[in-house]
């Protein structure tokens, strides 16, 4: 796997954290500090209100 660069500082982004973000251009630190770049995606359940209520109902009985 390739090194890549920190966006903000510069420092080498740990082999293990591209390996778990291989899409973050960030590093630990400047993610921790600066917020992270990861943006995660809504997915649709594909699934109404109603049989979510009755779902949640079933649940908690």
């Amino acid at each position: 796997m390739m090194g890549r660069k920190c966006e903000i500082c510069a420092k080498e982004i740990p082999a293990e954290r591209l390996k778990a973000l291989p899409e973050t251009k960030r590093c630990v630190e400047c993610a921790r500090e600066k917020g992270s770049d990861i943006v995660a995606r809504r997915s649709e359940i594909g699934m109404d209100i109603d049989t979510y209520k009755d779902l949640l109902g079933a649940i908690r009985s």
